[in-house]
């Protein structure tokens, strides 16, 4: 699915609870509305609870847009929870410690 569908994909389903990526590629604005426009500040998935990402592609600079997406989600008093599956993927520890800041439980 290239990331034009996905977009009116996810635009079209925002009561989903759980969502399960595999093989996506993460860039920066991870799941997040443009920054300009009338939904800029909008929670695209208000209700998702279960994020569940599998063999996914990241480069070290887009774990930012990941804890954006999990800061912004969590806005409000909102819990959610991450679990990262698959192949190995890098990942810092002080990264670590800012996602289990922010998700209510934080499986890698």
């Amino acid at each position: 699915m290239d990331a034009c569908s996905f977009e009116q994909t996810i635009a079209a389903m925002p009561n989903i609870q759980e969502l399960r990526l595999v093989s996506a590629k993460m860039s920066g604005g991870f799941l997040q509305p443009g920054s300009d426009g009338p939904l800029a500040n909008a929670k695209r998935l208000p209700f998702l609870r279960y994020l569940h990402l599998e063999d996914i592609l990241m480069y070290p600079d887009y774990w930012s847009s990941l804890i954006s997406y999990l800061a912004h989600q969590t806005s409000g008093g909102q819990a959610i929870s991450l679990r990262i599956t698959g192949k190995p993927v890098r990942i810092c520890p002080h990264v670590v410690e800012e996602i289990k800041g922010l998700a209510e439980e934080f499986r890698i």
